[in-house]
């Protein structure tokens, strides 16, 4: 996982020549925006250490929770008072939160690596986290490990639950498929040429995914953005991004697909560009507001900043 964040950041500087992007350091990074179910917060993270809650009524910080290292990855619960932290680069292993009670529980059986990649099911029956060793395991809400199965043959590095709720999607090194109903397991590889992917994300409908990469600048190959059928054939193909697409959302509607790469773009479901804004800013969490009418989205700056449909920012912190 070292390695992929010493690419990420040599990805940057290449295509910052370009066009001049924020600078950053390693510390600066947030990974991590998550909105919570209720619209009244957000979750950051990143190689600051530590967890920050912020009021999406004030923006100012509600509370902050210390992480040793780097927090990759947070996933509210959808109808309780729960939220999911990754960790890597540390000893630690990635928790499940009471926000009620500041009760952290460790999640085991993950990677001595650690994790990035993590969604409640729809119900929050069940929490999904894909590790840096390829591993799928599923946790209760109490934090119990309930199964586990090796899915990629690298890492994990992005999941998202069809909206049914029996199968999950996985993205590493090959785009896979696991049916929790029948316990089977199907990996794709997405181009000619391995590349890493970094997220995907299934619409609201069901009927398709879209997923984003990491694109090899050694190798002359862009990141792309597809989008595939539930059985993983390919839709379409897009390449405009500069730099690999660290986060997706589709909004609650379903109408919108929004991306974190060199700044932020909007789709439509057919993959038209809809909108890109903050062109200077190295994008990596993402995500939108409960009633689809703001984004969050984190920079390697160590920014927050929160936008409207329209792109414009109407907040940002620090």
């Amino acid at each position: 996982m070292k390695k992929y964040l010493a690419l990420a950041i040599l990805s940057a500087s290449l295509f910052a020549c370009k066009t001049p992007l924020q600078e950053y350091t390693f510390e600066t990074i947030l990974w991590a925006a998550a909105w919570s179910p209720d619209g009244r917060y957000v979750a950051s993270g990143g190689n600051s250490e530590s967890l920050t809650i912020w009021s999406a009524d004030t923006w100012q910080v509600a509370e902050q929770h210390s992480f040793p290292q780097t927090i990759t990855n947070t996933a509210w619960h959808p109808t309780v008072p729960k939220l999911a932290v990754t960790l890597h680069l540390t000893s630690e292993t990635s928790v499940v939160i009471d926000m009620e009670t500041r009760k952290k529980t460790a999640l085991p059986g993950l990677s001595p690596e650690g994790a990035r990649a993590v969604a409640w099911s729809p119900d929050g029956q069940l929490l999904a986290v894909g590790d840096n060793e390829g591993y799928l395991s599923f946790y209760t809400p109490e934090g119990a490990l309930e199964r586990q199965v090796k899915l990629d043959p690298k890492a994990i590095i992005g999941l998202s639950w069809h909206p049914e709720g029996l199968q999950v999607a996985t993205v590493g090194s090959k785009l896979g498929f696991y049916n929790l109903e029948t316990e089977t397991v199907q990996t794709i590889d997405h181009r000619d040429t391995p590349v890493l992917m970094l997220s995907v994300a299934w619409h609201p409908s069901g009927t398709f995914l879209a997923l984003g990469d990491y694109g090899d600048y050694e190798q002359k190959l862009p990141p792309l953005l597809q989008f595939r059928k539930p059985d993983g054939a390919l839709i379409k193909s897009i390449k405009k991004s500069r730099a690999e697409y660290r986060n997706l959302s589709w909004s609650p509607d379903g109408k919108t697909l929004a991306t974190a790469s060199d700044g932020i773009r909007l789709w439509s479901v057919e993959g038209k560009m809809l909108g890109h804004a903050l062109k200077d800013q190295y994008l990596w969490g993402l995500d939108w507001s409960p009633d689809g009418q703001q984004l969050v989205v984190t920079t390697a700056g160590g920014a927050v900043k929160v936008l409207d449909r329209e792109l414009g920012v109407v907040v940002s912190r620090p």
